[in-house]
């Protein structure tokens, strides 16, 4: 290649580009077909793309134009200089009703930013592509764009929102796209990663082997994610506590995962991870300790945060303290605040509508509108009063809102303090005469045995079913569903949360061990799998935060 074109293409910038004679007679299709074939060679893929975009500006065909400047961002090295290629491809194709165009572009600034951890801007794009993609139908970036919005749901935590999205994209891939391999492994190793969060980690293991299975006819999808699979197989290993397979595999991905690339970062940091906590099991602290300082070292140069790495701040923290090393303990510290920071921005911002809606830019790009207009034009200083005022009107509203909010939280947190202990049969509800289709003496067989399960605590155990209690207290699950529906007012979910969110409120109040423990482990200790299920689970039925609650029962024992 380099022979036929030259090597003043190599060096030449873009701008002063010209079409080799040997591409001169080539189509729009023709290059793009050789293009695509390229395009893992920068140099030689860039001189098809440049071709193509001097073609169609040669001809002013702002369509292809739109094509190529979405795909020169992809060698772009600067962030302005990608953001404005795609720009420029958006501002091209708006008005053109293309099928492609401009979502394509959309969707490219929406991936770029998720890889660089801005996900409010990543999930802006990706709500204007999935726009344009439904306005005209465009069925294939509908699911692309669902499937990267799950992406972002999945970074901040919304497991269970995030998992129906990721089904839909894989079960579309199955049925239209079942050869495209790239698409399925990236379907399937992002469901897998989806229901290990939502703790079927049976169906988590199910996915990677899936995927093992598909990247084994090809040495190139081999290497692209075999070590990615082994790592979060492994992470799923850890969940199933086969500590000594999750070590196997999680070492063995690590050895074979391509460490430079941008898409295997976050994986790569949750491998270290678990090491860590795997080696903290073994009470090996120093060995535990060099796996968190890797984990962190990918942190502080990619700034992709999980939050489930949260830990091993934690663990640092407490190492150089028990170690009486100050100042790596302050930097620890200053190291989970600014993680902490990051967690809270990011899943505010793409939480709420609000920050889309009025977000920063905007009101910087109105401030210094408003600041050109009233330079020798007092007449907008009327338009300055009423903007100031509306701004202070919010800003009140916002603050009173706050203000009823905390009231609230104190009240309700004043309430847990005082109630009295709550036996266990104080849930069970007088029993009405109503028929619910169950004989009286199964009925009061069934609550009795229900007030032992209470007294006995067995609802700490964790991942209790209808089918598991309705076994264990040698009864059917049609018969307890109905029983516990009509005397206790609540389904079983419900049922089975409230007891143990009761508890969780007693134990904290009284075990002084226990305020000291992470969410994550007062939520194990309670019967939860997750910190996220037990905190949503306090939150409905205290009406309050679980941190909240535990930061004023902190401060209630502070002289």
């Amino acid at each position: 290649m380099f022979f036929i074109f030259g090597a003043q293409i190599t060096t030449a910038q873009d701008k002063d580009f010209v079409i080799p004679d040997s591409l001169k007679g080539l189509d729009y299709e023709q290059l793009y077909k050789i293009y695509i074939k390229t395009w893992p060679d920068t140099l030689t893929s860039k001189i098809y793309l440049n071709t193509f975009f001097k073609k169609a500006r040669s001809e002013d065909n702002n369509l292809k134009m739109a094509q190529a400047y979405c795909l020169l961002s992809y060698y772009a090295e600067e962030e302005s200089e990608k953001i404005r290629l795609l720009d420029l491809s958006i501002e091209l194709s708006k008005d053109l009703n293309d099928k492609t165009f401009p979502i394509q572009a959309y969707s490219f600034k929406g991936v770029y930013y998720f890889n660089v951890g801005e996900y409010p801007f990543a999930l802006d794009s990706y709500l204007k592509a999935l726009s344009q993609a439904e306005k005209i139908n465009n069925i294939e970036y509908i699911y692309i764009t669902k499937h990267n919005i799950a992406r972002i749901k999945t970074e901040i935590g919304k497991h269970q929102e995030a998992l129906p999205l990721f089904k839909e994209n894989f079960t579309h891939i199955i049925n239209k796209h079942y050869n495209d391999t790239t698409r399925y492994l990236k379907s399937s190793i992002a469901l897998a990663e989806s229901y290990r969060y939502n703790n079927h980690l049976d169906s988590a293991t199910i996915y990677h082997f899936k995927g093992i299975q598909r990247l084994q006819k090809s040495k190139y999808y081999f290497n692209r994610f075999y070590g990615k699979i082994l790592i979060n197989e492994g992470i799923n290993l850890f969940s199933k506590e086969k500590f000594d397979e999750s070590y196997d595999s999680i070492i063995k991905g690590i050895h074979l995962l391509d460490k430079n690339h941008y898409e295997n970062k976050k994986v790569h940091i949750l491998g270290e991870f678990y090491l860590g906590k795997l080696q903290m099991l073994q009470q090996d602290v120093i060995s535990a300790r060099t796996h968190f300082l890797a984990m962190d070292s990918i942190v502080q140069q990619e700034k992709i945060t999980p939050s489930e790495v949260r830990e091993g701040y934690e663990f640092m923290i407490n190492f150089y303290k028990a170690n009486e090393k100050k100042e790596r303990q302050l930097e620890s510290i200053n190291k989970l605040l600014q993680f902490d920071s990051i967690i809270t921005k990011k899943t505010s911002f793409v939480s709420s509508r609000l920050f889309k809606e009025f977000d920063t830019p905007l009101l910087l790009k109105e401030k210094e509108t408003l600041i050109e207009e009233l330079k020798g034009n007092n007449k907008n200083l009327n338009f300055l009063v009423v903007f100031l005022s509306s701004l202070a009107a919010i800003t009140i509203v916002f603050l009173y809102r706050q203000y009823k909010k905390r009231k609230t939280y104190q009240q309700k947190f004043e309430e847990l303090i005082d109630k009295d202990n709550p036996k266990p049969n104080e849930t069970a509800q007088e029993k009405p005469n109503d028929d619910i289709g169950v004989a009286d003496d199964i009925v009061m067989e069934i609550l009795n045995k229900l007030d032992l399960f209470e007294t006995n605590k067995h609802f700490l155990k964790k991942n209790i079913s209808t089918t598991s209690l309705a076994k264990d207290i040698k009864t059917n699950t049609k018969y307890l569903s109905k029983v516990i529906n009509h005397h206790k007012h609540k389904n079983f979910a419900n049922y089975i949360n409230d007891l143990r969110i009761d508890y969780a409120v007693t134990q904290l109040k009284e075990n002084k061990t226990l305020k000291n423990y992470t969410i994550q482990g007062i939520a194990e200790e309670m019967g939860f799998n997750t910190a996220e299920s037990f905190s949503s689970a306090f939150k409905k039925s205290t009406g309050i935060k679980t941190s909240y609650f535990i930061k004023r029962l902190h401060s209630l024992n502070t002289p």
